[in-house]
């Protein structure tokens, strides 16, 4: 694959007006040279270590482990918010969440932030480079932010609603196949369950043969294409067949002791631990819930082998960019939290591979921390598009190519859970911050209408399960002042060592 003529395509048209960033997509000359096509694979609620090139031995996804090994895993890749429409509209756009005000999935607060939710169209859809190359981008299955730029190809309905119950959709036939289902607590969402139908029924086939025919018809024709298949697994309602389930004893993950759990800040313990509805599952429910959220990657990973066979018997392969990603994670159970809205990093570590021969060295694993701000940029110029001045988001590419040793000096993501839908969450809720290095993670309420901090610091190198709250040992208090104040600069917009 050569690599595509740059300098002729880019955005114009970004305007600062005070501090909103005003943006507008210009027109994209025409291509010396097209640029390759796009085959993005998209996660909902999945995180990094759902594939086994991830490290976990009982996740089984050979397919995706391909196009990492062919391709350059990011180790360590984190979204800009816990939560998946502020997370994606901050992935699409190359802003943080605070820039863009869509700082939560749910409702206005009572008591305004600082941060208010503001119109997407103010701020630059990064896939309009491709629309005004005069590629369609086209997607199958769940869209969120800027939903207008999508040619949307269609869905598969789904079977059971988020508590579990069968919808119209269902077979009437079927309604009595539902089996061992586990719920949480407070909100009764099904978060783990058999439904015994044939595998190639289930919501994520059904979604892959969408996918499937689109791209054969797609590679017939010699132009680039822009396809992004959506699944909406592992998200709620969790549930996956007999044949794809995970025997829950090959499953290693940690339960939290309650020890764990008094060390943690006040709101996990006292909001977001109602909200997840989950201290009080049984090892067996929890069991059957990991099986089947592992269950449900292990069918996903079976459309992407199918997808991946239509590209190689076309010859399009190798002039196809391929990627996976996700929004954010899913919590299993640690810490006494599932779902997510939280800042451990199996809930905002997502999987971010890149496939591209010619353009990307095969296998390669950056270990550096990265961003998914950084993601469409780094599209963008394996493309042949510039990114706009302006945004926060850049190109990965030097990092890959070894041009710089240091990418950044911290990672970043925050929520603000005034904006939340569920009560429960508002009430004392603000906006909490995560900064993220190598070795330091800090979690703490960066927001006025909050009287407290209640923070959470961890040494990761040492406590990679986040399960020993340092915040408040007088020893690391440096730390925490270090940490706080590449927030405040970070904030302000001011990141130092951006690349060193």
């Amino acid at each position: 694959m050569k690599a595509p003529e740059r300098t002729h395509r880019k955005f114009t048209g970004l305007v600062f007006l005070g501090s909103v960033l005003l943006a507008s997509i210009g027109n994209v000359c025409a291509a010396a040279s097209a640029p390759p096509s796009v085959l993005w694979i998209m996660l909902d609620d999945g995180r990094a270590d759902t594939l086994s090139c991830y490290g976990r031995p009982w996740a089984d996804t050979p397919h995706m482990d391909r196009i990492a090994r062919e391709g350059v895993r990011f180790e360590t890749a984190i979204v800009q918010n816990p939560v998946c429409v502020p997370s994606r509209t901050s992935m699409k756009s190359g802003l943080y969440a605070h820039q863009t005000g869509i700082m939560a999935m749910g409702k206005p607060a009572s008591t305004p932030g600082r941060y208010r939710s503001r119109s997407l169209n103010r701020y630059p859809n990064l896939l309009k480079a491709w629309n005004n190359a005069g590629i369609t981008l086209e997607n199958v299955g769940k869209v969120h932010a800027f939903r207008e730029d999508w040619r949307q190809l269609g869905d598969a309905p789904r079977f059971l609603d988020n508590r579990g119950r069968p919808t119209s959709h269902l077979p009437p036939e079927w309604h009595r196949r539902l089996l061992s289902v586990v719920r949480t607590k407070t909100h009764q969402w099904m978060i783990g369950g058999l439904l015994d139908v044939p595998p190639g029924q289930i919501r994520t086939a059904r979604l892959g043969d969408l996918a499937l025919g689109r791209l054969r018809e797609v590679v017939r024709s010699p132009n680039p294409f822009f396809l992004r298949v959506s699944f909406h697994a592992p998200h709620v309602a969790c549930s996956t067949t007999p044949s794809w389930f995970v025997d829950p004893s090959r499953i290693d993950l940690p339960l939290p002791t309650p020890e764990e759990i008094l060390g943690k800040p006040r709101y996990e313990r006292e909001n977001i631990h109602v909200y997840s509805g989950a201290p009080h599952l049984s090892r067996e429910e929890i069991g059957l819930a990991r099986g089947t959220y592992y269950g449900m990657i292990r069918a996903v990973d079976r459309e992407v082998g199918r997808l991946l066979s239509v590209l190689e018997q076309s010859g399009r392969l190798d002039n196809t960019i391929i990627v996976i990603n996700s929004d954010q994670g899913f919590q299993l159970g640690e810490h006494g939290n599932w779902k997510k809205r939280d800042f451990y990093d199996t809930n905002v570590k997502v999987p971010f591979i890149l496939r591209a021969p010619g353009l990307l060295p095969p296998g390669k694993v950056v270990t550096e921390p990265v961003e998914m701000v950084y993601f469409l940029p780094t599209l963008m110029e394996l493309s042949g598009f510039d990114p706009p001045a302006g945004i926060r988001g850049r190109s990965l590419l030097p990092l890959i190519r070894g041009e710089v040793r240091e990418w950044r000096r911290a990672c970043f993501s925050e929520h603000d859970h005034a904006e939340d839908a569920y009560e429960e969450l508002q009430r004392g809720g603000g906006r909490r911050v995560m900064v993220r290095t190598r070795e330091w993670k800090l979690v703490f309420f960066m927001d006025e209408r909050v009287p407290e901090e209640d923070g959470a610091l961890y040494q990761l190198r040492n406590d990679p399960w986040e399960q020993r709250n340092l915040y408040g040992d007088p020893a690391y208090g440096g730390v925490v002042a270090e940490l706080k104040r590449m927030a405040r600069e970070w904030d302000r917009g001011e990141p130092r060592s951006q690349n060193r």
